[in-house]
């Protein structure tokens, strides 16, 4: 027994030495500020700070030496209420032996007690509460950090401000008869900037700007009204982290109630890559990828290998140019762009690799230099493949290999192989500028072309209308040089002045007869009726969509639907000049004079500039609000591409843009980019030059490539895309 006793007094030893050893941590008493900071005698003050406790009757506080009545006290609270007596001057604290002083309290009418809210952003409505703020010689004047606010109401006890614009954080100073007071701080929200400006659900944003709270859960961040997680904050920045679901529009900031409006953040798809060249080869190789979404903001894209970082050289939305660090080792490339991810091809690191071809494209027996690395000087060592097809070799050092296409071409990457090594090149596309046809068929001063399923192309001039059979031969196919208006078979139909063609799934071909004011239908066979007759505006340039639904134009009155059951529906108001394309509800035409592609929405007849900008004429692809046109005329969709192809009529070229806008260019001038560069050279989609202009019409084949009528070369050209 006596044993435990002892054992517990040296327990309870131990216990109160480690007290000792430890002693409570106590805040040192501090002064911050006080308010209101003048008032009449018996304004309740709180003086703020730390240290002070809580007892009342160890604090002694004067007004300018007269003795103060302390109401209450916590740790960072001192409530006072200013003496009967007292006068302006400084207030000073007494406590623990210790004195503190603090700023000059004034006496006087005018008092700030309170300020609600106390943080906001520009044009925010702030209440500040106090006393003698009537105006007897004048309305109170309110202002932060020197800029005047608009006081919107007013009375003895209660001011009404709007903050101004770039207020910055600060007091607000209030002037009335002749006397001046502030309030505590007004906490000023304002977002300066967003970055990235783009991208997707788990990119990480930063918002800079001033007003935020160092405690993340004060800040309640959103991107569209969709909440936002924040990874970390100050009064100045905030890291954010971009929700499931997020959508385009405005990045807001809400703190306290007071809600901030910043720039808008635009939601992107994940990267796509296209291609990569050369996929192989060693240390140092720089390595250009191809495709879509990157940011062309070198910092926000992140390429690497097997976890190892890759050097980006330069970086735009559709290519990064990295470099293969000493060390790194074989494998797929990873593409990150503001936290989404892709991957691409792999990369193999060895001695042997195809970095460029030129020209990429081309037919059989176009000549193409093969550059790249570990190549064998002696030309036969280096065997070149397409597609299982041996390459003729006809020169070659060690970074180059010129070679020639062979028959049969087809798209596909130009392979090499040296001794053991094998290295995939980038893509050959078999594709170029041909002429198709030249003859009688190609010198009327208009034409309108359709493909069928087979290949065939029909021509439709003046009255009638010729086939030419993919070898080229062309023979008549309905009509005759005098007009009429009769239905039948081949040769005994007629047609008065043909305007336009339109060809649907099952190789039925609907003609626009403009002086028939009729539309016309012709079966594979030839055989001619009419579709619908009677229309009050003549047709000019026709369409038919998968429902077989047909769209005709005219000059003035616009485009209109004519259904299979005959019902006639205005779809669009914008007069015709040039061929027009209908896709997924909407006509999509060309402005030549000013410059632009319009789209109508069908359902609603809502005209908008899709693309190119307002009479800006120019030379340049690119996304909508950059790219320019040049006189530009007939539009068609080329459903195996999804895109609309056009000829830019002044810039002598056959261009697209995608449903988003974006213009790029096919052939045409030589690849100049000169304007007026008019020619009939077939070759490349580099070398050809077209004599295509406004009024010429345009055609798709159901292989994607496109044929052109061109009255200046009396020809039809085929432009081969796949």
């Amino acid at each position: 027994m006596k044993k435990l006793i002892y054992l517990g007094l040296m327990i309870l030893a131990v216990m109160a030495g480690c007290k000792k050893d430890h002693p409570a941590v106590s805040v040192p008493l501090s002064i911050k500020d006080f308010y209101p900071v003048s008032g009449n005698p018996g304004t309740v003050v709180t003086i703020r700070g730390t240290g002070f406790g809580n007892d009342l009757n160890a604090f002694a506080v004067a007004f300018n030496g007269t003795a103060a009545r302390v109401l209450n006290v916590n740790d960072s609270m001192l409530v006072v209420q200013a003496p009967e007596k007292g006068s302006t001057g400084k207030i000073t604290v007494q406590a623990h032996d210790q004195t503190y002083n603090s700023n000059v309290y004034t006496y006087q009418a005018l008092s700030v007690h309170s300020i609600a809210p106390a943080n906001g952003p520009v044009g925010t409505n702030v209440y500040i509460s106090g006393a003698g703020m009537a105006g007897t010689d004048g309305p109170a004047t309110v202002t932060i950090n020197g800029k005047p606010a608009i006081v919107s109401n007013s009375n003895d006890t209660l001011l009404v401000v709007i903050i101004p614009d770039g207020a910055g954080s600060g007091p607000l100073s209030i002037s009335v008869n002749g006397q001046k007071t502030v309030s505590t701080d007004f906490t000023f929200q304002a977002i300066s900037a967003i970055k990235p400006l783009k991208g997707g659900a788990g990119t990480q944003v930063t918002v800079t700007g001033s007003g935020f709270s160092a405690n993340l859960a004060d800040n309640q961040v959103a991107l569209n009204g969709i909440a936002a997680t924040v990874v970390s904050a100050t009064a100045t920045s905030l890291v954010v982290k971009a929700p499931a679901g997020v959508q385009t529009g405005p990045v807001s900031v809400t703190i306290n109630g007071q809600k901030t409006a910043g720039p808008v953040f635009t939601v992107v798809p994940a990267p796509s890559v296209k291609a990569m060249a050369p996929l192989s080869g060693p240390a140092g190789t720089l390595v250009t990828i191809t495709g879509r979404d990157f940011s062309d903001t070198k910092e926000e894209n992140s390429v690497s290998m097997n976890g190892v970082p890759l050097t980006i050289m330069s970086a735009s939305a559709t290519e990064l140019t990295v470099t293969i660090p000493a060390g790194a080792t074989s494998g797929a490339v990873k593409i990150d762009v503001n936290s989404q991810t892709v991957s691409g091809p792999v990369f193999t690191l060895q001695a042997l690799g195809v970095s460029k071809l030129l020209p990429d494209n081309g037919l059989a027996g176009s000549v193409v230099v093969m550059k790249g690395v570990g190549f064998s000087t002696v030309a036969t060592d280096n065997q070149v493949t397409i597609n299982g097809l041996a390459v003729t070799v006809t020169a070659a050092t060690d970074t180059t290999l010129t070679v020639t296409m062979p028959a049969g071409v087809t798209t596909g990457n130009l392979n090499v192989k040296v001794g053991a090594l094998s290295a995939t090149g980038p893509v050959f596309r078999r594709a170029g500028v041909v002429t198709f046809y030249t003859g009688s068929w190609g010198t009327a001063s208009t034409g309108h072309l359709v493909v069928d399923s087979k290949g065939n192309v029909f021509v439709g001039t003046g009255n009638k209308i010729g086939k030419i059979a993919p070898d080229g031969t062309a023979t008549l196919f309905v009509g005759d040089d005098s007009g009429g208006n009769v239905d039948g078979a081949g040769a005994t139909a007629r047609f008065s002045n043909i305007a336009g063609l339109a060809i649907d799934a099952q190789d039925n071909i609907y003609v626009a007869d403009m002086f028939n004011n009729s539309v016309r239908k012709i079966t594979p066979a030839g055989v001619v009726s009419t579709f619908n007759r009677g229309l009050s505006n003549s047709p000019k340039f026709i369409q038919v969509d998968d429902a077989n639904n047909v769209y005709v134009g005219s000059d003035y009155s616009g485009v209109f639907q004519i259904t299979q059951a005959g019902k006639v529906t205005q779809v669009s108001r914008l007069g015709l000049n040039f061929q027009f394309a209908y896709y997924n509800g909407a006509i999509y035409q060309a402005n030549g004079d000013a410059n632009a592609i319009q789209k109508t929405i069908t359902s609603t007849l809502m005209a908008s500039t899709f693309t190119g900008i307002w009479f800006q004429d120019g030379y340049v692809d690119g996304p909508v609000g950059t790219a320019k046109l040049y006189g530009p005329g007939p539009v068609t969709y080329d459903r195996v591409s999804g895109l609309f192809y056009f000829i830019d009529g002044n810039n002598a070229s056959l261009r697209a843009f995608a449903l988003d806008g974006t213009v790029s260019t096919i052939t045409g001038s030589g690849g100049t980019r000169q304007p007026f560069k008019f020619g009939f050279t077939n070759g490349t989609l580099q070398q050809a030059l077209l004599g295509a202009n406004q009024y010429s019409t345009i055609a798709t084949d159901r292989e994607g490539n496109v044929y052109i009528y061109e009255t200046r070369n009396s020809a039809i050209r085929k432009v081969i895309l796949q």
